[in-house]
Order: structure tokens, then sequence, then C-alpha cells
């Protein structure tokens, strides 16, 4: 008759169990032959354990140096107003460091302008308060463009509350490189009339406009990108060219970043402002400015 599975699996974790404790205890069988090994090997357990009690508990509660005694005696009902009037007073110090660098960078924008006003060049005044983007002569706006949207990079928050973006924005910033998803000086061809008859004819006649997308970026010094986008939707040309406009500018980004490196050298991280404008104006803007313009800017 065949034995029960369930006794015969108990004696065999039984069994287990038995050869298992001989085991172990053959390995410890040297701290019955030597009390001081003993001793030894008890307090090599204990350390451990009273290190990080130490650790743990006891210093930090004795490294605090704000931690209260019971007998310290009560604050006085005087100190929250005390405290009241200094966040007050904080408060309005706060309020009029924010004005005087409004004034400060206000004033970093006009003394800019001034200095391209000495010039005989266009230049570029971009106006982020206002919202408007202007192309100059000595000063004089030839041409306003509303600025629809703007983003910028969230380095220029973090320049502004260390008090360095004055200082940045107090000369003009000059053009270095450009990119466009249109040509520069475009070239139209018309054929001369071949006598006074054809020449009557056509006279009432212009040339076509061009409705061309207008993108372009302009990379200035003191490491500063403007990236100017049009409102309208482009065609489906306008998409085949923005594609390869993106992949120039990431492939020229990528190239930067990659000469610096072989220069030993971090790669430069650049201040971004991106603004919409009409496809219009976005075109005379890019069409109108110099190789080496020179831009004031207000933020």
């Amino acid at each position: 008759m065949a034995q029960p599975l369930w006794p015969a699996f108990l004696n065999y974790l039984k069994s287990w169990g038995e050869a298992a404790t001989n085991s172990f205890a053959k390995k410890f069988r040297f701290l019955r032959q030597n009390r001081r090994v003993q001793v030894v090997f008890f307090v090599s357990l204990l350390v451990p354990v009273a290190l990080v009690f130490v650790l743990t508990v006891m210093l930090p509660v004795g490294a605090n140096p704000f931690a209260e005694s019971a007998e310290e005696e009560p604050k006085e009902s005087a100190e929250p107003l005390a405290d009241s009037i200094l966040t007050e007073i904080s408060t309005e110090r706060r309020e009029l460091a924010e004005k005087m660098a409004t004034l400060e960078i206000d004033q970093a924008f006009w003394q800019t302008r001034l200095q391209l006003a000495n010039g005989d060049s266009i230049s570029l005044s971009v106006d982020l308060i206002d919202s408007v983007a202007s192309l100059e002569v000595k000063g004089v706006p030839m041409r306003q463009c509303k600025i629809l949207r703007y983003r910028r990079s969230g380095v220029i928050k973090r320049l502004r509350a260390q008090g360095r973006l004055q200082p940045w924005l107090s000369k003009p910033f000059v053009v270095q490189k450009e990119l466009a998803t249109l040509l520069k000086a475009p070239i139209r061809i018309k054929e001369a009339p071949k006598d006074t008859i054809e020449a009557s004819e056509s006279k009432g006649q212009d040339l076509p406009i061009e409705h061309r997308d207008a993108e372009f970026t302009l990379h200035f010094d003191r490491s500063l990108t403007l990236v100017v986008e049009q409102a309208q939707p482009p065609s489906f040309k306008g998409r085949l060219r923005r594609i390869w406009y993106d992949m120039r500018r990431v492939f020229g980004d990528a190239g930067s970043a990659l000469v610096a490196l072989l220069h030993l050298q971090l790669p430069q991280h650049r201040i971004w402002i991106e603004i919409e404008l009409s496809r219009e104006d976005a075109k005379a803007i890019y069409r109108a400015l110099p190789s080496r313009a020179g831009l004031a800017l207000r933020l």
C-alpha cells in the first residue's frame, strides 16, 4: 500500500532541516571552543547596529542648532506685527527694484536706437512691449509692422532676475548669418517691347505680385537668434521649402556644436526670440535689411 504524500513531505522537511542545522552548527563550532572568540563575534554584530543608531538618531538631533528647548520662554505677541511690517517693506523694495530694472531696460533700448540712428544703413527695431517691429533709417521709422504673436527663450527671464539683461541690450546686435525660405534679392526678367506700338500697349501693365511664403532666421552676435514666421498658412511649395529650411537650421546648429566640441569648447547656447508677422511685412523686413544690419531690442 502506498504511503500518503503529506506525512512523506513532512518527513522530508524534517530531515532537510536537521541536515541544514548540522551544517550551520559545524560552521560555527569554533565559537564553543573559545570564549574570547565568542565575545569578538557578538561585539562585531552589535557594532553596526550601534553605528546606524548614532548616525541616524543621535547626530541629527545634536547637530540641529534650531531645535527649540522645552524651557524656552514664549515669544512676545509683537513679533507677528514686526514680521508683517518687514514683509511690507521687502515687498515695496521688490516693486521699486522691478520698476528700476524696467526703466534701465527701456533706457538701453532708446540708447541702442540712438546709436543706430548715427549710421546710414537700414536697421531693425523690435519692441515686444508695444508689439511693433520697425524698419528705420536715421532713426525714422520707414515701415512699422504689427507683431501678432511672439515667444522667447526662458533664459531672458533669468538674465533679468540676475540684473544682466540691461548690459546685454545696451548696444546694437549685428547680423552674423541669415537663413530664409525666399530669395534676398529676386530678379525679374521682362522682355523689352519691339516697337513703340508694343511699348504703348504694355505701358499700363505692372509686374505680377510675388506670392511667396516668407520665413527667415537671423543669427546675431552675443548669442541672439531672431526667428520670423508668417501668419498666413503656407502653400504647397511653401511647405516643401519650409522642410528644406528647417533641415538647414537643424544641421547648421548641429554643425556649430560639432565644431565647438572639436575645438574642446562647449557649444554656444543661443537665446532665441520668435515673432509672427504678416507675410508681406516679413518679406519687406528680410529684403530691406543689409548684410550686417543692426538690431535694437526691447523686452
